[in-house]
């Protein structure tokens, strides 16, 4: 905790981080909301997932795209004219009359998603700037991990339990307001406003993607998202035919704990002086404790296995983003943050549908066993490229 009070110390750190943590805070809700307005228009769950994944397949093919943009012009212009337009977007979605059909919805929800600023990935591009030292630098990104997890469980209990048993379309309206506001305020920050791309960065078609580095932490969280999506479906699919469904989000929140105590306890770690070796070890840990999730035979053993498997995120996260600062091409950094993120939500979304498959024609605990290693065959992949692809050879 040393290193993160130490950071939060920092000369307008704590505004900038701040403002951040607000433009993030309706990301664990939105898709969930939007399912929630969809399905009390429409009466259909169907159409609601079909609302949401607008929305997420439009941030997902977006954020790099605009990242792209802040890494080249700056980040005042792309926070301020994608948090405008991203708002409004919301803003319209929860407004729509009754009678809006699904199309309309749809439309909305992908204008919300593709406008929407990668804050996240501008606030880690900045960490490079505010903290040169590298123990400072790798505490910073433990409070990353920290916040994020904060924010995926606030946001849910807040904006959707909170404001959205009182009213859904409000709760809407709340996310709209934390994205113009969180967004526009971070973009007004000095150190934001007065950041420039380098001078000496190169253009390419391929952005971030020229760097191998950047493309096997892509694979990598790719492959650990397969337990993640795993874990969404085969939890309820475990608890329902014991008539416990009602536990599972709780016990996913036993999940989501588990990673927030490891974020906390990371930063006193220190960064590593051999990255590679580290992440190896800490993916064969996420692909394992994962896995082990298969050994549950109740609601008790299910939220311990769940637990220790969360303790396992944080830290892969954390020192993946450490390594980023050094294999992403000079000029690129906010776009390759995006990439892994980009990565990590295509394994979830694939581990997702294969587990529905998997529960459907064998069990659960077969879903689980499966996908859930997919972090092993990460660790192999970043042993097998330690020398090559993911050698710090560009400064940024």
């Amino acid at each position: 905790m040393d290193g993160v009070l130490a950071v939060l110390r920092l000369p307008g750190v704590r505004s900038l981080f701040a403002f951040s943590c607000i433009g993030r805070l309706p990301m664990g809700a939105l898709g969930l909301l939007m399912i929630l307005v969809t399905h009390d228009r429409t009466d259909s769950f169907a159409s609601g997932g079909l609302v949401a994944a607008s929305y997420t397949i439009a941030l997902g093919f977006s954020n790099p795209a605009l990242a792209r943009w802040v890494d080249r012009a700056g980040q005042t212009i792309v926070l301020r004219t994608g948090a405008v337009v991203s708002s409004a977007a919301m803003a319209t979605f929860a407004l729509l009359p009754e009678s809006a059909g699904v199309g309309l919805l749809m439309a909305c929800a992908a204008v919300a998603g593709a406008a929407q600023p990668p804050v996240g990935a501008c606030m880690r591009s900045l960490w490079p700037v505010l903290t040169p030292d590298a123990d400072l630098r790798h505490a910073a990104y433990s409070l990353e991990g920290a916040a994020g997890e904060i924010l995926y469980i606030l946001g849910p209990v807040a904006i959707v339990g909170g404001i959205g048993a009182w009213s859904l379309h409000a709760a809407l309206l709340a996310c709209a307001l934390a994205v113009l506001v969180g967004d526009l305020l971070f973009s007004l920050h000095p150190v934001s406003r007065g950041w420039r791309p380098p001078e000496h960065a190169e253009r390419h078609l391929l952005g971030a993607l020229r760097g191998p580095g950047v493309c096997v932490l892509i694979a990598a969280f790719a492959l650990c998202g397969l337990a993640v999506g795993a874990v969404e479906v085969a939890v309820p699919a475990t608890l329902e035919p014991l008539g416990r469904e009602k536990l599972t989000g709780l016990l996913l929140g036993l999940w989501g704990v588990g990673s927030l105590l490891t974020a906390l306890l990371v930063a006193r770690a220190g960064a590593a002086s051999d990255p590679p070796r580290r992440l190896a070890v800490l993916l064969a840990a996420w692909g394992a404790a994962h896995a082990a999730i298969a050994l549950a035979t109740g609601p008790v053993s299910l939220g311990v296995l769940l637990l220790l498997a969360g303790a396992s995120i944080s830290p892969v996260m954390v020192y993946a983003n450490g390594m980023l600062d050094h294999l992403a091409p000079a000029g690129t950094l906010a776009e390759a943050f995006t990439w892994t993120t980009t990565g990590l939500t295509a394994g979830i979304a694939s581990g997702a549908a294969l587990a529905g498959v998997l529960v459907e024609s064998a069990s659960p605990s077969t879903a689980i066993a499966v996908l859930g290693g997919g972090g092993i065959l990460a660790a192999l992949i970043v042993r097998a490229t330690a020398r090559g692809a993911l050698r710090p050879a560009v400064a940024v």
